[in-house]
């Protein structure tokens, strides 16, 4: 059994932590140069605020809303998350950090309640940092992060979901039969993996829910599709496809970007903010 740990609503907790009036407030953190929401609390979320939604777009809730707009610290985010991590990984033998507030734990030998643990993990977290966070609980990587997915709306959405799996759903625990309902609610656009265009040409192929994809013929998947589709499919049924990653995988990338503060015009103008942000470029390569 894996489990996924997620700090929910990261960049914006980790402000609240040293900032707690912001706690109940709607409050999104904007990306660098303040261009977009890269963050954004539940709050900010009921608003109608989206992922990477242009700050020029929302500005208008300031005064209509209360909406708090904080530019990201990300030397601060950084940090936190090292403590998070620290705390997480002390409840099982491996652990791979996937992201800056996410990583997996490998539940392989150890013993008691998985959901009992996953609550601790969630308590102690919680206790040590100030970041809430949500556990899911699978035999799979897909399944963890579905698992996590559930955790998180039964809390946000109340009535999406049973209430019992909000914060900690352990999959493992379900009957088959509980399992087969609680993926039939949930849209195959929420497994890992599965973007806009993949989710639209499976719609197209009647395929609207996790369950319908489960259950799709893996062979017909295979020739309409493709191979790593059909490794979902079975990790949605149980049979694990994607190895735990002990030791994070070298960088590909470096990006140094930033939004424009007024319309650029001139090649002249284009030309001096390119070669800003190639220096810097360089200046992390180097490093």
């Amino acid at each position: 059994m894996l489990a996924l740990v997620d700090g929910n609503n990261f960049y914006v907790s980790c402000e609240r932590v040293f900032r707690p009036a912001l706690v109940g407030r709607p409050v999104v953190v904007l990306s660098n140069n303040d261009g977009c929401a890269i963050a954004r609390s539940n709050e900010a979320k009921a608003l109608g605020v989206k992922m990477a939604q242009p700050w020029f777009e929302i500005r208008h809730l300031e005064q209509e809303a209360g909406l708090v707009a904080l530019s990201a610290n990300f030397e601060l985010y950084g940090d936190m998350s090292d403590r998070m991590m620290q705390v997480i990984g002390r409840y099982a033998p491996r652990q791979e950090i996937y992201s800056i507030d996410e990583c997996f734990l490998d539940f392989a030998g150890i013993r008691g309640d998985l959901s009992d643990i996953g609550r601790r993990v969630r308590d102690e977290v919680l206790q040590v940092t100030g970041i809430p966070c949500c556990v899911g609980i699978g035999p799979t990587k897909t399944l963890a992060k579905l698992a996590n997915h559930i955790a998180k709306s039964a809390k946000r959405k109340p009535g999406s979901y049973p209430a019992r799996l909000a914060q900690v759903c352990n999959l493992g625990e379900l009957a088959e039969e509980g399992l087969d309902e609680l993926l039939a609610a949930t849209d195959v656009g929420e497994v890992w993996g599965i973007g806009p265009r993949i989710g639209r040409q499976l719609a197209d192929a009647g395929v609207t829910t996790v369950q319908a994809l489960r259950a799709f013929d893996l062979a017909t998947l295979r020739q309409r599709f493709s191979v790593v589709l059909e490794r979902t499919v079975l990790e949605l049924r149980g049979t694990p496809c994607i190895e735990l990653e002990d030791a994070p995988s070298a960088k590909r990338q470096i990006m140094c970007s930033r939004s424009f503060g007024a319309p650029v015009c001139t090649l002249e103008d284009l030309t001096e903010a390119i070669s800003t942000f190639a220096a810097r470029g360089a200046e992390k390569l180097r490093n």
